[in-house]
């Protein structure tokens, strides 16, 4: 599929790439698309692919797998990139864009978002703290896992014209397992946008499951052999290791307890065959477990990361996910991307805005950590104080970020007053440790305010600043 991304703020470490740049300023909405090719969902227009944390485009509403059918009143369906970019971005002088959408719960709904517009060549704190994540993995990072699904949708059929559902009824008793797949099939899919209809839907659900033990297993096994698998638990928030076989685990069919298998199929009632019912996409999963794990606790955990895949679906045998976690102090304050002491940009009403800090600003110290550093000097003290900590990591919470970095471990709380020590040493050039300065490892003192220390051009002045911690976890099917 072709992409285009239009959050416009593209950063690796010290290297910042932007779209748009005109009057010194880039303008973005905060969401990316897909131009779809998917004849299941919005084929030929743009389908929002991710919705940026705090962005214009989430305060509006706007959610992922929304289908753009215009731009200011001109239709997206068959549009080149450059169209696209030129509706977007053709007046900048325009406070607003208006975007029509459409999803499974609306036919036609207007959104009209500001432009959020920040120097050129600059940097946020968001993006500063997904750079620094070592000084606080325990909130960000990024982190990627993969189920076993086998996802076959009809590819002939556009999910957006159904928008009522119910559950296949066959007369006979209900056990507490089917009600829970119930609920939490319902409220995933209403928060889709179908509407549950008892009496004429157009979807019919089915599900199906299958646990039990593993007749080839031999139980020859070394007993103290205990794997695990990462994946992410919707309700709390978290990974959580789970007592499942890697599918790449050798003999899995042998050395497995048991085996766990749990799937449901859509079935049109309306529109293909009246007469019958005709599935139109059918998701299942099925993993070999380590040792023993509820059905109860594995629909709950499975059930809304599956539905991910719907509806706009494609084939497939495996479903990779990443989850990017992210908690940091929010200031307002962007960095100039080339020297990372100037300040370029500061928002409206934003914390640092109110204690006065200005775009020009060149900032002297922060927390009384000196901001005196080069890109390339801080890149150099950030690695040597990853590699020099290692010590204080907890080696029970070991992880493998998104990036393919085995050695991710969050913080020993045994060591908290040391780490602190260690992040005050000069060599290691701390300063942007102030975004997680709320976390005892980083600032041991119960007040929450940062002290910037800024010259103006004129003199040197000291801002007290309260921030904001801003959370957001973001779980994306690839």
């Amino acid at each position: 599929m072709k992409k285009i991304l239009f959050t416009l703020l593209l950063f690796t470490i010290f290297t910042h790439y932007t779209k748009s740049q005109v009057y010194d300023k880039n303008c973005y909405f905060g969401f990316t698309f897909d131009v779809s090719e998917n004849k299941n969902w919005g084929y030929g227009e743009l389908i929002i692919t991710e919705v940026e944390p705090n962005s214009p485009a989430e305060r509006a509403g706007i959610k992922v797998g929304d289908i753009i059918m215009e731009i200011n009143g001109k239709a997206t369906y068959l549009r080149d990139n450059q169209t696209i970019a030129n509706w977007l971005f053709e007046d900048m002088y325009a406070p607003t864009v208006t975007f029509t959408i459409r999803n499974m719960n609306a036919y036609f709904k207007e959104y009209t978002l500001s432009r959020k517009c920040i120097a050129t060549n600059s940097v946020s704190e968001m993006e500063l703290s997904k750079i620094f994540s070592f000084y606080s993995l325990e909130n960000t990072s990024e982190r990627i896992f993969t189920l076993p699904l086998y996802v076959q949708p009809d590819k002939d059929v556009d999910f957006y014209d159904y928008h009522t559902y119910d559950f296949y009824k066959d007369g006979k008793p209900v056990p507490a397992i089917d009600s829970q797949i119930t609920i939490l099939l319902a409220k995933d899919l209403e928060a889709k946008g179908l509407v549950r209809d008892t009496s004429d839907p157009d979807i019919v659900v089915q599900a199906y499951y299958n646990y039990e033990p593993n007749t080839k297993f031999t139980g020859l096994n070394n007993p103290n052999y205990a794997p695990g698998t990462w994946r992410f638990d919707v309700d709390k928030q978290q990974m959580v290791l789970l007592p499942i076989f890697d599918a790449d685990e050798p003999n899995v069919d042998k050395v497995a307890q048991y085996i766990v298998e749990y799937g449901f199929s859509f079935y049109d009632r309306k529109y293909i065959n009246p007469s019958k019912l005709t599935q139109i996409w059918d998701c299942n999963i099925k993993d070999y477990l380590s040792s023993k794990y509820t059905l109860e606790e594995y629909v709950r955990l499975h059930t809304p990361l599956m539905l991910k895949q719907f509806p706009y679906s494609a084939p497939k045998t495996e479903a990779r996910y990443k989850v990017d976690f992210n908690r940091y102090n929010y200031t307002g304050m962007y960095f100039d991307a080339d020297d990372l002491v100037t300040v370029k940009d500061v928002d409206m009403d934003s914390p640092a805005y109110r204690a006065g800090i200005r775009p020009g600003y060149v900032i002297k110290k922060i927390n009384n950590r000196k901001f005196e550093h080069t890109k390339e000097s801080l890149s150099e003290a950030y690695k040597r104080f990853i590699a020099e900590t290692m010590v204080f990591r907890d080696q029970a919470t070991r992880f493998t970020n998104a990036g393919g970095y085995t050695e991710c471990m969050f913080w020993n709380v045994g060591y908290y007053p040391e780490i602190a020590k260690e992040l005050n040493k000069p060599q290691y050039l701390a300063q942007f440790s102030y975004l997680y300065d709320f976390e005892k490892y980083v600032n041991s003192k119960s007040d929450s305010r940062i002290t910037v220390e800024a010259w103006d051009g004129i003199q040197n002045r000291v801002f007290s600043v309260t921030p904001e911690i801003r959370k957001s976890v973001v779980v994306k099917a690839l």
